[in-house]
């Protein structure tokens, strides 16, 4: 596949403020054999103008004309856009998709035979880690989530010291130690805290002790390999087990971190009301897959705070990492640029080792498996042929 020209989108989701390419990575992609096409406006919220763009390379064009000429399609998320009017067949679509929050807006790009690639379906490979937008967007939540949580405890991070010695330390607790609950890790034990980390995957068990944490083992939730047999564990009948005892060490913690997002599914719940009560008043909370279907706590909102029991704050993260524009648009281009190396190569993605995995929809096709069998499903019980 050759393709030559990329388009930067400007984002409309409300509180967004991500870009997918900014100026300082345009050079770059031009010397991948790309011209690069921009939004008007694209870059403001993330403290780039137009007039950067074009200072290094990029030309600025109005939303239709950008539609009509680019090869590639570079955002952060889906844009919202009439498959059938605003885009073509073989265009290549990449964002971070999420198709299991849009699988009817997939099927049209399949029908449409748009080639959407999801930037936060990246396989587990080496190769593949410079275009794993899940990871460098997921650091930066981490990052954000534990100072959204400081700002709104009652006490502060540092073990301050005083004439009579040291006030005890804020203990926190982070669920799942994934790119974003690492991040939460580190960040929390750079400000002072003691911290402490769920986590049965074995790899991700070892990142945590080489951060410092301690890891707080529960029963009914042994070790396991890697995401899948998570899932398989969560659904296991001694659930019961390890969701009363994480129910028990979150009372006993000031600030707790729920990072546990598998890509790709709906986060299940493991906080009821009930155990969230029990903390501490003045405690926090902040549920990192928090989103349009849920979060891991109980009635949980993206983009919320709310007071649960006598004084907890509850914080449903949202798109924490669009709250650190500059940083996390950085991040994101880097990943956009090797997926432009990867696509501007011309193998197809297809048969790509890395592409292969991140496409969502190919060849007229929906390729991301949990979709095509959701839509598969969905048509069944409709009657339809």
């Amino acid at each position: 596949m050759t393709t030559t020209t990329v388009g930067v989108l400007r984002e409309t989701a409300p509180g967004e403020r991500r870009v997918a390419l900014v100026p300082e990575l345009v050079p770059a992609a031009v010397r991948l054999g790309a011209t690069v096409l921009v939004e008007p406006g694209a870059g403001a919220l993330a403290g780039h103008h137009d007039a950067d763009y074009l200072a290094a390379g990029a030309a600025v064009v109005g939303r239709a004309e950008l539609l009509r000429r680019a090869d590639v399609l570079l955002g952060i998320h889906p844009p919202n856009v009439d498959p059938v009017r605003d885009l073509r067949p073989g265009q290549v679509l990449a964002a971070l998709v999420r198709p299991h929050r849009i699988p009817y807006l997939v099927r049209q790009w399949a029908d449409r035979a748009v080639t959407a690639i999801g930037l936060d379906l990246a396989p587990d490979l080496p190769d593949a880690y410079p275009l794993d937008a899940e990871a460098s967007q997921g650091r930066a939540a981490g990052y954000r989530a534990v100072l959204l949580a400081a700002t709104r405890l009652d006490r502060c991070l540092p073990p301050w010291g005083t004439t009579d010695g040291l006030f005890d330390p804020v203990r926190v607790l982070v669920v799942g130690a994934g790119h974003a609950g690492l991040q939460a890790i580190d960040t929390a034990h750079r400000l002072g805290a003691l911290v402490r980390a769920v986590e049965p995957r074995r790899r991700e068990r070892a990142a945590v002790a080489a951060l410092g944490a301690e890891l707080l083992d529960l029963p009914g939730l042994p070790p396991v390999a890697d995401d899948r047999d998570l899932w398989d564990t969560l659904d296991r009948e001694r659930r019961p087990d390890w969701v009363a005892g994480l129910a028990e060490a979150v009372a006993h913690h000031d600030v707790v971190v729920t990072a546990l997002d598998l890509p790709g599914r709906t986060p299940p719940v493991l906080l009821r009301t009930a155990a969230v009560e029990r903390m501490r008043p003045g405690s926090v909370l902040v549920d990192l897959a928090a989103g349009p279907e849920g979060g891991t706590v109980e009635g949980v909102r993206p983009d919320s705070a709310a007071l649960v029991g006598d004084g907890v704050t509850v914080i449903g993260a949202g798109e924490l990492a669009a709250q650190v524009p500059a940083t996390a648009s950085l991040a994101y281009g880097h990943n956009a640029l090797a997926l432009l190396d990867r696509l501007l190569r011309g193998e197809e993605p297809a048969a790509d080792p890395v592409l292969g995995p991140m496409l969502v929809t190919d060849g007229g096709m929906v390729r991301h498996e949990p979709t095509r069998r959701f839509l598969r499903d969905a048509t069944a019980l409709a009657g339809l042929p």
